[in-house]
């Protein structure tokens, strides 16, 4: 029976005639062996073309073939079949998916032929047939015009016709393929080959990209032959088109329903992956692909190997290097030049992902010395500098060449960024890696390596405040804020960097992080402390009313509470409240409330107390202040001489200038010397034209 045939060549029983057509083969005759008897045949002989070959036994009568093997040879044998009334061969018997070309019989075709010798109908059939088979449609077209034309009642009329359409299919010739197709369909609307053509119908409005009428045409087969193998195959093709025009969601409604047992399943399956592989969902991607795996080779490499490649990359982004390689290697299998280098370069992107950069350098060398597409050329270089960076081992030189040759690649010049941000936080280069960092972030907002940078931006951060609190430098503080600010690190430590900017006198600076800080005591502890300085006492002692008074945050507390006396001038409780906070083992906060406690001395005219709070402050960020309050506490204290001396080495220091030429001025009128009063007076006149301090000056001058 038909079912014992080779699966690696198609069959067809044609009246009289039986043809084997075998794809991408050469047959000799002496490769095969047969029992011709005269009763049953005429003839036999092998066609070759183009890479493939057909074997054509003419019968005297019909029969069933019968397939063995011996050996390397195929053995055919004849089963005589001698038709009645009521009995005929099952077309039925001949599987769909074993038909290569299209080839409509009329139903009396397998009816026993009595006269041995052809008619010129059928003859015309049976050469646009072998016309059609070695590809000169032109040919076989004239040969289907001819039955069409001139024998209307032959059988092989509506068959003729269907061919004719497909002739001009071949031939591009679209719009007559349609109108003939048409016809064809008119003159026999329940021929077999009916759904077939409405197939190669919508398959012409696919090529024209015309996917609407295409879709409504698989509609109608789904309805008219509903349960056959052609609504199997418009229900794939609906998903196909939507696939078509790269609308994956409606595509992939169809695509995930077509059942497992369907012939095209697993290129359902392939198509799924490809559509979440468009959605970065390589898990689905993923899964899509292995429902089909064990169907790998059932996927025409030729037509589909650009959404291998991308299943591969799917499978290398998920981690599953052994599939991956698996589905890389079918491609390469082709032995297609082109297939081959596509399937190299995407290797080469899962190699860059594993870390394999030896397998990488060799793909790429490959394609260097061999391709001859200028495209995989210049992919094979990127790969191969992007696996440069990626090893680490890379200067700022090799940085700038890259980023210069790249200028206009986001991935490369993003991961250039990102490489070098990581070598300088291994080398413990904080503020460096940071600018790389930044850098990266204003460039390229969304790439994915802002992402992977954050615990490293989170951590040099971190480093940059410790190194602070050790050594308190404004330029320092400042640096890891605004880094915070632009990079946004999960895990910085915002409670005591806003501390640090509080410390360092960038009291309104901490409003754009403080509602960040993830420890509610210390959030609510720099809101109040934001609140107090900017004037809003109430709204800071509420705040703080609130707050459980346990370690450290006590000490805070006292200080909020003591800035809030000291704003309302009750500098004694201040003071209480600010040595109060003096508990706390935090140096550069102790040095802070001790520049407190000495400003509330002043003011309260307790001098040489405040003169002794100031002389055990070690913290040099506040060196200047320090002296400013030294000179005041002497000039109150009535050491004119030594307040001069010691204002005017801030004379140059524009945050205290104006006041040191008042104090200096006001000090050398007390001890009598007005011409040097009036030396400074006159520069504070110059510098500060509009100051308060003149009239003061003046009126005692």
């Amino acid at each position: 029976m038909l079912s014992d045939v080779p699966s690696d060549f198609k069959a067809y029983i044609k009246g009289r005639y039986f043809v084997a057509y075998f794809p991408k083969k050469i047959l000799k005759k002496e490769f095969f062996s047969f029992d011709l008897k005269d009763s049953e045949f005429s003839n036999f002989q092998v066609e070759n073309f183009d890479n493939s070959s057909q074997i054509v036994i003419t019968c005297k009568r019909g029969f069933v073939p019968k397939f063995s093997k011996n050996g390397d040879k195929i053995v055919i044998k004849a089963l005589p079949f001698v038709a009645t009334k009521t009995e005929e061969l099952n077309l039925s018997a001949v599987p769909k998916d074993m038909i290569a070309l299209p080839f409509y019989v009329s139903e009396n075709t397998f009816s026993p032929v009595k006269n041995i010798k052809p008619s010129y109908d059928e003859t015309l059939f049976f050469s646009g047939i072998r016309a059609f088979y070695i590809n000169n449609y032109q040919l076989a077209a004239a040969f289907f015009k001819e039955i069409i034309t001139k024998y209307p009642q032959s059988h092989f009329f509506i068959s003729a016709y269907f061919l004719l359409g497909d002739c001009y299919k071949k031939m591009k010739q679209y719009n007559l393929a349609i109108s003939t197709y048409n016809k064809a369909i008119q003159l026999a609307p329940k021929n077999d080959a009916v759904a077939q053509t409405l197939f190669s119908i919508a398959d012409i409005y696919q090529k024209q990209d015309m996917f609407m009428a295409a879709r409504q045409i698989y509609k109608k087969i789904k309805k008219d032959y509903a349960g056959t193998v052609w609504a199997f195959k418009a229900n794939f093709m609906l998903g196909y088109s939507y696939y078509k025009e790269n609308r994956c969601r409606q595509a992939l409604k169809y695509f995930l329903n077509i059942q497992k047992k369907n012939s095209y399943y697993p290129l359902s399956m392939l198509l799924s992956a490809e559509c979440f592989y468009r959605k970065k969902d390589y898990a689905r991607s993923v899964l899509a692909y292995y429902y089909m795996s064990s169907e790998l080779n059932s996927i025409d490499v030729k037509k589909f190997y650009k959404e291998l490649g991308d299943v591969g990359i799917a499978l290398c982004e998920f981690e599953d290097y052994k599939e991956s390689d698996k589905v890389f290697s079918y491609l390469e299998s082709s032995k297609d030049n082109n297939i081959v280098e596509f399937s190299y370069i995407e290797r080469m992107r899962c190699d860059l992902k594993k870390g394999d950069y030896d397998d990488l350098d060799y793909r790429g060398k490959y394609i260097l010395k061999f391709s001859k597409n200028a495209k995989y050329r210049e992919l094979a270089r990127k790969l191969m500098d992007e696996a440069k960076l990626k090893k680490g081992q890379v200067s700022k030189k090799m940085i700038d060449e890259i980023m210069a040759k790249y200028k206009n690649d986001p991935e490369v010049v993003s991961l250039a960024l990102y490489v070098y941000a990581e070598k300088n936080y291994r080398d413990k280069n904080c503020p460096e890696a940071l600018d790389y960092l930044a850098k990266l972030k204003k460039m390229y907002p969304n790439s994915e390596y802002n992402k992977k940078s954050d615990s490293i931006a989170s951590e040099c951060i971190n480093r940059m405040v410790d190194d602070f609190y050790k050594n308190p430098d404004i330029e320092t503080i400042e640096k890891a804020y605004d880094f915070a600010v632009l990079l946004k690190p999960q895990k910085a430590d915002l409670c005591k960097l806003s501390w640090g900017m509080i410390f360092s006198g960038k009291v309104g600076s901490v409003e754009k992080i403080m509602h960040q800080i993830k420890d509610e005591e210390c959030k609510d502890t720099v809101i109040a402390k934001f609140y107090v300085e900017m004037g809003n006492d109430v709204k800071a002692a509420g705040i703080v009313n609130k707050l459980s008074k346990t370690k450290p945050y006590v000490y805070y507390i006292d200080m909020i509470f003591g800035d809030i006396n000291y704003f309302n001038n009750d500098y004694n409780k201040a003071y209480e409240l600010y040595k109060n906070g003096l508990g706390i083992d935090v140096p550069i906060m102790q040095d802070y409330l001790r520049l407190r406690i000495a400003k509330s001395l002043l003011e309260s005219d307790n001098c040489s107390s405040a003169l002794n709070y100031l002389k055990r402050i070690k913290t040099r960020m506040y060196n200047d202040e320090v002296e400013f309050l030294k000179g005041r506490c002497l000039f109150k204290l009535k050491k004119y001489k030594d307040a001069i001396e010691t204002l005017l080495n801030l004379r140059n220091n524009l945050a205290y200038r104006e006041k040191v030429l008042f104090y200096v001025a006001l000090s050398y009128l007390n001890l009598n010397d007005k011409k040097s009063a009036n030396e400074f007076y006159l520069k504070l006149k110059r510098y500060y034209p509009n100051s308060q301090y003149l009239k003061v000056l003046e009126s005692l001058m």
